[in-house]
């Protein structure tokens, strides 16, 4: 994290220095309106809504995966639950098993003895 912080850092010192060294003025045309501009100006203002919409992009892409990251986690603890669900009917019919051959053993214990 502190590697892209120090590489964004030094990457806006490159386009400060590179607006400060192109400062010449320059004629802008947006659709109907012109606009004569610094350079400098044009340089610095498009690096930071080129920021600023990789900041909203990323901030979008954080938010979908906490979105599908408590889907997911929602739907592991429903799992969850039915897996202990299954283990304990699974324990209840073993435990009924067990209860079934002992009865039977026992019955056959008794006829055998009398």
């Amino acid at each position: 994290m502190r590697i892209w912080f120090i590489f964004s850092l030094l990457f806006s010192v490159l386009v400060a220095v590179f607006a400060v060294l192109n400062s010449n003025v320059v004629l802008i045309k947006l659709y109907w309106v012109d606009y004569q501009l610094s350079q400098s100006l044009v340089i610095i203002l498009s690096a930071f809504l080129g920021a600023l919409i990789a900041t909203f992009l990323g901030i979008f892409g954080k938010i979908k995966s906490s979105l599908k990251l408590r889907e997911l986690t929602l739907t592991v603890k429903s799992l969850e639950q039915k897996i202990n669900e299954l283990n304990k009917e699974n324990t209840a019919s073993k435990l009924n098993e067990a209860n079934l051959r002992l009865i039977e053993s026992e019955t056959k214990n008794q006829e055998t003895i009398s």
